[in-house]
């Protein structure tokens, strides 16, 4: 019975010790973790930084587009409306012209029967 014990506590004595051993190579890993971590939260500063810079201009940049869009669409309105305009008037001239054929294609008929005796 006493071997018996003595080998549960040697069992129990190397479980131990491996869990020390364990536990220390674990501390250790996180430690380098922890160091790797310090440069990273660094590295993500620093670019974050960029980050922010970059979106500052983008957002002045824009507003620029934004200003030169509304500028762009009031003129496509003005060009909109010189347009129906003009198409308007280009029906009514020729509608004009189309009354305007007939009359010149007689003038030049009347025309083409006259003869420089004639005058």
């Amino acid at each position: 019975m006493l071997g018996k014990q003595r080998a549960d506590l040697n069992i129990a004595r190397d479980n131990y010790e491996t869990g020390v051993i364990k536990l220390k190579k674990t501390g250790e890993d996180v430690a380098i973790l922890e160091e790797e971590l310090k440069i990273f939260a660094v590295e993500v500063e620093a670019k974050k930084e960029v980050a922010d810079a970059q979106a500052e201009v983008i957002g002045v940049e824009k507003a620029k587009v934004e200003i030169e869009n509304d500028k762009a669409n009031i003129e496509a309105e003005k060009c909109a409306s010189i347009k129906k305009s003009v198409d308007i008037e280009l029906a009514v001239v020729q509608k004009e012209l189309d009354a305007a054929l007939p009359l010149v294609e007689k003038a030049e008929a009347a025309l083409q029967g006259l003869n420089v005796k004639d005058f």
